[in-house]
């Protein structure tokens, strides 16, 4: 799926959940039946006006009986078999039935038209499904037939809703859907007309739920509706109709911003399963190798699936799952081929599969950390956590550079039970034009918010000014300085040319010219994932050489053994060029 797709996806489903938020000010006073026509009423006169100031035709001549059949199918029969279902069952079991619309996207899609689901898909499903269950909760209710009756009614909404996406694809997916929109309200509306005036409410509904009423009409139903027939159009009734697992996550999260309704941790875990279900569920299914720019989905599930999945599992899943991680070609493949370029240009003599597959777990490793430093205990940490530091690090402000085996931002808790301070010298990064380059700039930023929150430390970012001076402000309070490896040198001024790998590499001095002036000791931390076992390592060594360009060419050198050693723990081979050119140094 293009990222463009996932994005009105995402949007799509914020605009039904906040349906539900509408709904509850709107259905008191009017009525759900009043209610759900007046709604599709006033939708279909924008649509309507809409389709007349575009000059755009929907044939009624030749498509009224299809705006009545996909008009009942889509909008009037659910609207109506939720709003009795609504009379007999908690809320959270309508939001389950809601939920099982992609289950039935599925089996129609198997079953009559043949298409092949594939294990991925099942298990998003499953997982969605999961989620919703976890997010709504389940309340005991007893089983009297209108209970039974509710929950057959909601059921009988979703497989509706599921129906109506494949006629929609079939019959009413054109250039344009606004027409097909426009018809298929005026098609529900001709349903809903009678019911919604022999129930109409006896006294005038108040100006707010009037207003909740417009913004159902406008932006979770005439909009709403011409996002879903451009999404079956692009994307296919079957991923389309995975919209319906946002809808209770989007609830709740609108609950939460506009009504400051709490956030519990079963929202959380519920809408972290949802959203791994939607995206599986969404994923394409293509046995061609991809190419061109990395997709949004492909940054979540690099960056956030996977990493979380490696920090929470056990230690022998956590085994299977690198297996995977090693294996899978597709896993960061723009940063793979990159590194790929350069390791073949820098001489090594490693076989470069081997490499490469190593390189894609330092990744995800990478990403893992600070999901690992949230979610596991001090306890775990000192269990699992293996420190080779023969000395303890001085009292007072030290540097120190950083090589990592996939981050090693879990380090800090070993050095907060030393009772040390840190600031860390991170990138931050620049935003790219497209929407999966927003995503990451963004996650990078929540990221390194989300590394100082658990590190309880500053960030000082290379793109900011005065950073020599917030150096030696830290240093002077005795604090530490972690400046990562995998800063390349054309991000920072002051670059000096040391050997490496039997070129002339260009590396940053000014970390040790300050340190040499402020009397500040330097100490090389590798921070690693250990190749057998995947557990957590950490060692610590001085760098004894006086000067500052003695101790850099100490630093690098040091570098060059343990990524000859292993070259799969360095994952900067795509910006070999950037040490070896003085232009961009």
């Amino acid at each position: 799926m293009k990222s463009s797709s996932f994005a009105q996806l995402l949007l799509l489903g914020a605009l039904w959940g906040a349906a539900f938020m509408f709904m509850r000010v709107a259905v008191p006073e009017f009525g759900a039946f009043s209610m759900a026509a007046t709604r599709v009423g006033l939708a279909c006169v924008i649509m309507l006006g809409l389709c007349a100031a575009l000059r755009l035709s929907l044939d009624f001549r030749a498509r009224w009986k299809i705006y009545l059949g996909v008009g009942a199918v889509n909008t009037a029969i659910p609207f109506i078999a939720y709003s009795f279902a609504a009379q007999h069952i908690p809320a959270g079991y309508s939001a389950i039935a809601n939920s099982t619309t992609p289950v039935w996207g599925a089996l129609i899609a198997w079953l009559w038209f043949k298409q092949p689901l594939g294990a991925w898909k099942w298990v998003g499903i499953g997982c969605a499904f999961a989620g919703v269950l976890v997010l709504v909760g389940l309340q005991p209710v007893a089983l009297t037939p209108l209970v039974i009756a509710g929950m057959v009614a909601a059921v009988l909404a979703a497989a509706m809703y599921a129906t109506a996406s494949f006629l929609i694809q079939r019959y009413l997916t054109g250039d344009s859907g606004v027409p097909g929109a426009a018809g298929m309200l005026w098609g529900a509306l001709m349903w809903l007309l009678i019911p919604g005036l022999v129930f109409a409410p006896a006294v005038m509904p108040s100006p707010p739920a009037w207003g909740a009423l417009l913004a159902l009409a406008l932006f979770c139903t005439a909009i709403g509706y011409v996002m879903f027939f451009n999404l079956v159009k692009t994307i296919g009734p079957q991923r389309a109709s995975s919209v319906a697992f946002l809808f209770p996550a989007f609830a709740a999260f609108w609950g939460w911003l506009v009504l400051s309704e709490p956030i519990t941790f079963n929202m959380v875990a519920g809408m972290l399963l949802v959203l791994l279900g939607t995206l599986l569920v969404s994923a394409k299914s293509a046995t061609a190798e991809r190419t061109g720019p990395a997709t949004l989905w492909e940054r979540v599930r690099d960056q956030v699936l996977l990493p979380l999945a490696l920090a929470l599992a056990p230690a022998k899943l956590r085994m299977r799952l690198a297996h995977y991680i090693r294996a899978d070609a597709k896993i960061f493949r723009l940063e793979i081929a990159n590194a790929r370029a350069g390791y073949l240009a820098s001489g090594l003599t490693d076989p470069v599969d081997e490499v490469m597959a190593e390189l894609r777990l330092t990744r995800v490793a990478d990403f893992a950390d600070p999901w690992l430093s949230l979610f596991r205990s001090d306890a775990w940490m000192r269990r699992h956590l293996l420190v080779d530091a023969p000395e303890r690090p001085p009292g007072t402000g030290a540097l120190f550079v950083i090589f990592h085996y996939g981050g090693g931002w879990w380090m800090a808790r070993y050095f907060r039970q030393l009772g040390e301070r840190i600031s860390i010298i991170m990138f931050r990064g620049f935003a790219g034009p497209s929407w999966s380059d927003r995503f990451a700039r963004l996650f990078g930023l929540m990221r390194l918010q989300w590394i100082e929150r658990i590190c309880r430390s500053p960030l000082i970012v290379t793109n900011d000014g005065g950073v020599k001076q917030k150096m030696c402000d830290v240093w002077a309070r005795g604090d530490h300085v972690y400046i990562a490896a995998d800063i390349p040198p054309v991000l920072v001024r002051g670059a000096v040319g040391v050997p490496f790998f039997g070129r002339t590499g260009y590396f940053p001095l000014t970390p040790f010219e300050l340190a040499h002036t402020q009397g500040v000791p330097v100490y090389m931390l590798v921070a690693a994932w250990d190749a057998q076992t995947l557990r957590p390592t950490l060692s610590i060594r001085a760098l004894t050489a006086d000067t500052p360009l003695a101790r850099l060419a100490e630093l690098v050198a040091s570098y060059e053994a343990l990524i000859r050693a292993r070259p799969g723990a360095w994952h900067l081979w795509g910006e070999w060029p950037l040490f070896f050119e003085p232009s961009k140094a």
